[in-house]
């Protein structure tokens, strides 16, 4: 499990000025709440943020965060970007939590293998791309696998089919589907079938006219 050190600084700047001042100097205003403490206000580096997203275990890596001497565990809770600028960031939750309990976070899911459904000209659509799983914080994946090899045309996976960690559960829904292969020719005759609707009716108004 990926584990990584971040010192914090005390934050008492509030106003929109102020803060936009941190942000040009590298700094990420944020707040520090959880396990019945008072929530506190700091500022982490900016470079810092970006080391834990690109980072193995990416927002669900473990944070031993240090804040005027004072350390606790953490994980980056919600993080807010700016709408022009996807690599500037606004703002920072980090939720202190405790490695005895268990917590849910969202996992990647990651398709492994070659669908057959795909060789035979199949078209493959993942709908869904992460799920939550309850464990304990040091037992966090950084993904979880689910093989599509034998995965035909018309065929699909749900989230019973994922495998699940051991001391680990699966919250979201199991029989939500994960992965289909779908069959490009009812596509094919749906989108022919659309054209000649759109003929036809291109075909009345010229007549009309």
């Amino acid at each position: 499990m990926e584990r990584m050190q971040i010192i914090a600084k005390p934050r008492a700047t509030t106003t929109k000025g102020q803060l936009r001042e941190l942000r040009k100097k590298g700094y990420v205003p944020g707040v520090v709440y959880g396990r019945n403490n008072d929530p506190i206000s700091i500022m982490v580096e900016s470079k810092d943020i970006v080391a834990v997203l690109n980072s193995p275990s990416g927002a669900n890596t473990l944070i031993d965060l240090e804040v005027d001497g004072s350390k606790a565990t953490v994980l980056l809770k919600e993080l807010q970007r700016d709408v022009l600028l996807a690599d500037r960031f606004i703002n920072v939750d980090f939720m202190r939590i405790s490695l005895l309990d268990k917590l849910e976070v969202q996992v990647p899911v990651v398709l492994t293998g070659e669908a057959v459904g795909v060789k035979e000209g199949g078209v493959l659509q993942q709908l869904l791309r992460e799920i939550t799983l309850k464990c304990l914080a040091t037992n966090i994946p950084e993904q979880l696998e689910l093989d599509i090899s034998e995965l035909a045309v018309g065929e699909s996976l749900a989230v019973a089919d994922l495998p699940v960690p051991e001391g680990s559960e699966i919250i979201t829904d199991a029989a939500e589907i994960v992965v289909t292969i779908g069959a490009p020719r009812l596509a094919e005759t749906e989108e022919s079938e659309e054209g000649e609707a759109e003929a036809a009716a291109d075909d009345d108004v010229t007549a009309e006219e």
